[in-house]
């Protein structure tokens, strides 16, 4: 709000004691405030209801998918139940542990076709097996259809020694085994969960343990059970399944399952809070994007199911809803101040028509006259106004010609320099303005370009240290790789010993810029300009300017080396390559060296070898 009465106090700034100006902020703050206010409260409480009712419809999908999972699970519950009381499958299984050999084949193929039956029943059935105490294995697996090979035949014929076996035996509650990944079957490789439940003769109230009935179930019954509630939601999110062990048991990617759900968590950035059924909803970053994570714990299975909802997509309501609010504040804010203009300025014609009348005569033309056909005060304003102005003409009269003369001779004089205070002023007017819009890169380069400004404008013939230099070309590349869009890198290495030794100002800029647009003309991206700064012979400063630009013919590079220094400024101003071999000359005398190499395609480089300025006592060593 702060921000937006800032924006508004500057539109006015320029005529804010104006009358029409009084007036429309008068209005502002007695209509338009009050009606962004009521928008702002409105634009919340709509976001928080809308955020509201997204959190429930989260809920609510998980608690149907447990609902869903539950009813899908005690249906195989009851299928197994089937099985566990069918007399005629306890006493086949009986002959199987206690029978002959030749009861043992017919049971084994009676006890095969009457589990087949029942593992057809249902599409999410992989196989309906019964394991024996004498580690024998009765199996209808519909994967393979053979009565040997079957997802049990891995164990080697040691059914009982396994932990499933053993934890099923010690219950006479059904035992769920978690999901597995089924790497028996070769490509037609699966995840499989699994029911069982111990076997005894119920009929006998016989508690010996005659077998435990298996049923192996896919991991699709639980991927469609537990999304079938997240239908509704458009594909905007997923849910998932993990058991009491914190172990992923089912997962739109069948990768992650069997693996512990941290593991997947940490590796998203992804935090559930603990200790309540529903979790608190907050974004996290998903595949990069802001997310919703919600998490309930189903008591009858013990396993919690976890959504995972893309929160643009969910939002995606409210947010046409928000912007579709702010667009009529828009338009009705812009609207009244509209009108606001409009009627202010109907009822300040006159009063603006005097204030233009008695500026253009502050400004020296004195014809001004004011005809107003009214008899209020207005018209007893403008018969004294035209009365003065006659008086001032009069006084002018013999004077006006010299005046005129000398304020020609002032504005020549001010069109031909420019206040580097005003421009250091006006610079930090706009870094103000583009920090104020958060618009930090315009911000950043206006710095560069005022600190930039501040070094040239100082005598060009000043010695600075390498140091202050080599600050002065990152501001200047910087904006340069603004200009052409990062469409190349300059690196700038200075050894230590010479950081602190001078050199005249402004010396290795025209390289730079020589380097830039011509020798990476046409350079999309690649770009490198490499400055090396160094000792060289104890008393010398090497500097090499190198860049992998377009290069030069030997016909290119003779023509540059033997220009004559006439032709030191190129079009438009600024400083050449024979400038600065000028100012080398001038400034060193035959004491500095330098040499130019260029390769056609590949780039060129160039020495300079200059001697250290007499303030300084040599190169540290």
């Amino acid at each position: 709000m702060n921000r937006m009465i800032g924006l508004i106090r500057g539109m006015f700034k320029g005529y804010k004691r104006s009358l029409k100006g009084k007036l429309i902020l008068s209005f502002l703050f007695t209509a338009i405030l009050p009606l962004m206010v009521v928008q702002f409260i409105v634009y919340t409480s709509t976001a928080r209801s809308m955020q509201h009712k997204i959190n429930e419809l989260l809920e609510g999908n998980l608690i149907q998918a447990a609902r869903s999972v539950d009813r899908e699970i005690a249906s195989y519950n009851d299928l197994l139940y089937q099985i566990f009381t069918d007399e005629d499958i306890t006493q086949l299984t009986l002959k199987m542990t206690h029978g002959s050999d030749n009861e043992q084949i017919i049971s084994f193929g009676k006890l095969r076709e009457k589990l087949g039956v029942l593992a057809n029943s249902k599409d999410g059935i992989s196989n309906i097996s019964i394991l024996m105490p004498n580690d024998l294995v009765v199996c209808y697996d519909k994967i393979t259809g053979l009565a040997t090979q079957h997802y049990w035949a891995k164990f080697g014929g040691q059914i009982t020694d396994t932990e499933f076996y053993k934890q099923a035996g010690q219950t006479d509650q059904t035992v769920i085994l978690p999901t597995e990944y089924a790497d028996q079957y070769g490509e037609k490789s699966t995840h499989l969960f699994h029911l069982a439940k111990r076997m005894f003769d119920i009929g006998r109230q016989n508690k010996n343990t005659i077998g435990v009935i298996v049923i192996s179930l896919k991991e699709e019954v639980l991927s469609e059970a537990v999304n079938y509630a997240n239908m509704h939601l458009n594909g905007s999110g997923f849910n998932y399944i993990v058991d009491h062990n914190q172990t992923i048991i089912s997962f739109p990617e069948k990768t992650l399952i069997g693996e512990p759900e941290t593991n997947f968590l940490n590796q998203h950035a992804i935090k559930l809070t603990s200790g309540s059924t529903v979790s608190s909803v907050w974004a996290e970053r998903w595949n990069k994007k802001p997310v919703l994570v919600n998490k309930q714990t189903d008591s009858t299975l013990g396993w919690s199911f976890v959504n995972i909802t893309d929160k643009k997509e969910m939002f995606r309501e409210m947010q046409s809803h928000q912007r579709l609010y702010l667009m009529i504040g828009v338009l009705t804010i812009v609207f009244s101040l509209l009108l606001a203009v409009y009627f202010s300025g109907k009822f300040t014609h006159s009063l603006r028509t005097i204030v233009r009348a008695m500026t253009s005569a502050k400004r020296g033309n004195l014809d001004v006259q004011l005809n107003f056909h009214t008899e209020d005060e207005i018209a007893i304003i403008s018969s004294s106004f035209n009365s003065m102005i006659g008086q001032i003409k009069e006084l002018v009269e013999d004077v006006k010609s010299a005046a005129r003369q000398q304020k020609d001779a002032e504005i020549k004089a001010l069109e031909a320099q420019i206040n580097p205070h005003f421009l250091y002023n006006t610079l930090d007017t706009i870094n103000w303005i583009a920090i104020e819009n958060e618009q930090y890169k315009i911000s950043h380069m206006l710095k560069n370009l005022a600190q930039i400004l501040r070094y040239t404008i100082s005598p060009s013939n000043e010695i600075v240290p390498i140091r202050k230099e080599m600050e002065w070309l990152r501001q200047y590349i910087y904006l340069q790789q603004i200009r052409f869009e990062h469409s190349f890198e300059c690196v700038l290495e200075v050894e230590e010993a010479v950081v602190d030794c001078k050199i005249y100002k402004l010396l290795l800029q025209p390289f730079i810029e020589n380097a830039i647009l011509h020798g990476l003309e046409g350079c999309r991206t690649g770009g490198l300009i490499t400055v090396t700064v160094g000792g060289y012979k104890s008393s010398c400063i090497q500097v090499r300017i190198t860049d992998n630009g377009r290069g030069m013919t030997p016909e290119q590079l003779a023509q540059i080396l033997n220009r004559k220094e006439q032709t030191v400024k190129k079009k438009g101003g600024g400083l050449g390559i024979h400038n600065v071999f000028t100012r080398l000359r001038l400034y060193y005398g035959q004491d500095c060296r330098w040499n130019i190499t260029s390769q056609l395609g590949e780039g060129t480089q160039v020495l300079l070898e200059i001697p250290q300025c007499p303030e300084e006592g040599g190169l540290t060593k």
